[in-house]
C-alpha cells in the first residue's frame, strides 16, 4: 500500500481537532445550563416558600386586625357603659346628699323625741299618777268620772304616740343608712370592675398591635425577599437563554444538531398539550404582565394543558384565595383568578377540568371571567410575552 500524502495527514489531524473543539463546546454549555438550572429550580423553591410565608403571614396579619378591631369595639362599649355608671352615680350622689340631710333631719327630730319621752317618763315617775280605780272611787258624779278617764286617756295616747315616733324614726334611720351603704358599695364596685375590664382589653389590644407590628415588619422581609428571588430567576433566565443561544449558534456553525433545552413554552409535540379552553367557550386575549390576560364566560371550565399535578396555591391579594398551578413534563403554570375543582396534589390527563373562571370577584380581577395564565412562579411584569404566542397556538379541544 503507498504511502498517504503528507497533506492528507494534515488534513485528518484537522478534523480530529475540529471534532475535539465541537465536543468541549457542545459539551461546556450543557453542563452550563444543568448548572443554571438547578441555581433556577433552587430559587423557584425559595420563591415558593417566600409566597406561602407571604401568604401566611399576610392571613396572621388578617387575624390580628381583626382580634384588635372586636377589642376596640367592647372598649367602646364599655366606655359607654363607664359614662353611664358615672352619670348613675351622679345621680345617685345627688340621693345620698339628700338621703344625708333627710337623715339629719329624722336624728334631729328622733333626739327631740327621745328627749320628751325621757322628760316624759321622768314626770310619770315623779308624780304618783292614780291609777284609774283610784279615779273611779274618787270621782264625784258620774260627768267627774267621765272627765277624769278622758284626762287619763289622752295622757295614755300621747306617750304612746311619743314611744311609736321615736320606733320610726329609729327604723327610718337604719332603712336610710343601709340603702346608702349598699348603693355606694354597688356603684364601687361596679366601676372597679369597669376599671379592670377595660385595662385587662387593652392589655391584650397592646400586646395583639405589638405581635401585629412583627408580622408586618416580617412581610416587608418576605416581600423584599420575594422581588429579589423574582429579579434572580430573571437573570439566571437571562443567562440560560443566552447560554442556549450561544450553543445553538455554535452547533449549527458546525453542523451538528443542537441540544434543545426541555420544552417550556414552544412547539410540542401533537397531543401533549391543548389550550386550557374549551372550543365552545367566547376567549378574549387581553394585555400581558406576569403572564398573559383575558376573559372569557364566568363558570367556563378550565381545562389541565398537559398531564401533571396540580398544587392548589393561595394569594387573596394578587391571583385568589386559592389557585390552581399545574406542573407538566414541559413546564408549571399558574391558573390565576380562577377556581379551583380538584384538591391539592391531585394527578390529571391533559384535557380534564382543574379550575372554573370565577362569578366575581377572586384576587384583586374583578371582571367575572377573567383570567391569567402563566409561568410558575411567577416571573416580572412583562414575562407573559414570552408564552403569548404559545398560549394563543394551542388546540381547543371538547
Amino acid at each position: 500500500m503507498p504511502p498517504l500524502p503528507a497533506s492528507f495527514g494534515r488534513v485528518a489531524v484537522a478534523l480530529g481537532v475540529a471534532a475535539l473543539i465541537a465536543v468541549a463546546l457542545l459539551a461546556l454549555p450543557a453542563r452550563a445550563p444543568a448548572d443554571l438550572q438547578s441555581q433556577l429550580s433552587h430559587k423557584r423553591g425559595q420563591l415558593r416558600d417566600a409566597r406561602a410565608n407571604e401568604v401566611a403571614l399576610s392571613s396572621a396579619i388578617r387575624r390580628y386586625s381583626s382580634r384588635i378591631d372586636r377589642l376596640s369595639r367592647q372598649i367602646s362599649r364599655l366606655q359607654v357603659r363607664e359614662i353611664a355608671v358615672q352619670q348613675e352615680l351622679a345621680v345617685k350622689t345627688t340621693e345620698l346628699h339628700r338621703a344625708q340631710a333627710k337623715l339629719a333631719r329624722l336624728r334631729a327630730h328622733l333626739k327631740a323625741a327621745l328627749r320628751l319621752l325621757s322628760q316624759r317618763l321622768v314626770a310619770i315617775y315623779e308624780s304618783s299618777q292614780p291609777d284609774t280605780m283610784s279615779v273611779i272611787l274618787h270621782s264625784r258624779g258620774f260627768a267627774d268620772l267621765i272627765s277624769r278617764t278622758q284626762y287619763l286617756g289622752a295622757i295614755q295616747q300621747q306617750d304612746n304616740a311619743i314611744a311609736d315616733r321615736v320606733a320610726r324614726l329609729r327604723d327610718a334611720e337604719r332603712t336610710t343608712v343601709g340603702r346608702l351603704e349598699a348603693t355606694r358599695q354597688a356603684l364601687a364596685a361596679e366601676r372597679a370592675e369597669l376599671a379592670s375590664t377595660e385595662s385587662t382589653l387593652r392589655d391584650r389590644q397592646s400586646s395583639l398591635a405589638t405581635a401585629q407590628s412583627g408580622k408586618q415588619r416580617a412581610l416587608g422581609h418576605v416581600k423584599s425577599t420575594t422581588s429579589e428571588l423574582q429579579s434572580a430567576i430573571s437573570s439566571l433566565e437571562s443567562k440560560i437563554q443566552a447560554q442556549q443561544a450561544a450553543a445553538e449558534a455554535t452547533a449549527g456553525g458546525l453542523g451538528v444538531a443542537p441540544v434543545l433545552p426541555p420544552i417550556a413554552a414552544g412547539a410540542i409535540p401533537p397531543g401533549q398539550a391543548v389550550s386550557p379552553f374549551p372550543a365552545g367557550a367566547p376567549l378574549v386575549w387581553g394585555r400581558t404582565d406576569q403572564g398573559v390576560d383575558g376573559t372569557t364566560a364566568a363558570g367556563t371550565p378550565l381545562l389541565a394543558m398537559g398531564s401533571g399535578t396540580v398544587t392548589i396555591q393561595h394569594d387573596p391579594g394578587g391571583f385568589g384565595d386559592s389557585y390552581p398551578v399545574l406542573s407538566t413534563s414541559f413546564g408549571d403554570f399558574y391558573y390565576g383568578h380562577c377556581v379551583p375543582v380538584v384538591p391539592d396534589g391531585a394527578h390529571v390527563s391533559v384535557g380534564n377540568q382543574i379550575a372554573t373562571a370565577h362569578t366575581g370577584t377572586w384576587g384583586n380581577s374583578t371582571t367575572p371571567g377573567g383570567f391569567e395564565i402563566g409561568t410558575w412562579p411567577p416571573g416580572p411584569f412583562g414575562a407573559g410575552a414570552s408564552i403569548r404566542g404559545w398560549l394563543m397556538g394551542l388546540p381547543r379541544v371538547r
